[in-house]
This record gives C-alpha cells, sequence and structure tokens, in this order.
C-alpha cells in the first residue's frame, strides 16, 4: 500500500474534476484548465523523448495498472457528464499517451 502516496496527485485530480462538474466552482476549474494543460505537455514530452522516459523508469514500488486505468477513465466520463468535452478530449489524449508510454516501457525493460 506504499503505492498509495504516488497516486496522491492522479487522487487529488479527480476530486477537483468532480467538485468542478458537480458544484461548478469557478476557481478550481482554471486550476482544472492549468493541470490539463501542463499533463498534455508532460505526457507529450514523455511520449516523444526517450530520455524523458528513462527518468520516470525508476525501481520503486508502483501502483497497479488497473488503477490508473480507473482513475483515467472516471476522469474522462465525468469531464463528459459534466458538458466538458474539449477537457475530456484533452484527457483522452493523456490517458492514451500514458498507457502507451508505460506499455511501451514494460517491452524495453
Amino acid at each position: 500500500m506504499m503505492w498509495l502516496k504516488h497516486l496522491t496527485v492522479d487522487i487529488l485530480a479527480t476530486l477537483v474534476i468532480t467538485i468542478v462538474v458537480f458544484f461548478e466552482t469557478a476557481l478550481l476549474e482554471y486550476v482544472l484548465y492549468i493541470y490539463t494543460g501542463l499533463m498534455v505537455i508532460a505526457r507529450s514530452l514523455a511520449f516523444y523523448q526517450i530520455d524523458l522516459r528513462a527518468v520516470t523508469k525508476k525501481k520503486v514500488e508502483e501502483a497497479p495498472i488497473w488503477v490508473y486505468h480507473l482513475l483515467y477513465i472516471a476522469n474522462i466520463f465525468i469531464l463528459i457528464f459534466g458538458l466538458f468535452y474539449i477537457t475530456a478530449i484533452f484527457w483522452v489524449y493523456i490517458y492514451l499517451t500514458a498507457m502507451i508510454v508505460y506499455y511501451k516501457k514494460d517491452i524495453l525493460s
């Protein structure tokens, strides 16, 4: 269960998305947009640069991959439910690139 600390940011992102969709807070909506933009940039860099993939390949206890699937898919469906279609499209991109990088890393090791 030590891997829970690696999921803290992902769980917080899901909570922020849920709060934005169900309670419509303007401040957290801006936080969501900024975080989504940063995640798109980070995932794009990890996808296109091999060096960055090597940095993320650590020998620490990782969370099970199904947890990431669950969180990313929940984020996408919550955003679609809240009519945040463009943000949901970005989260689909984040999810797909994260999975591609993960499986490429898994194949190379």
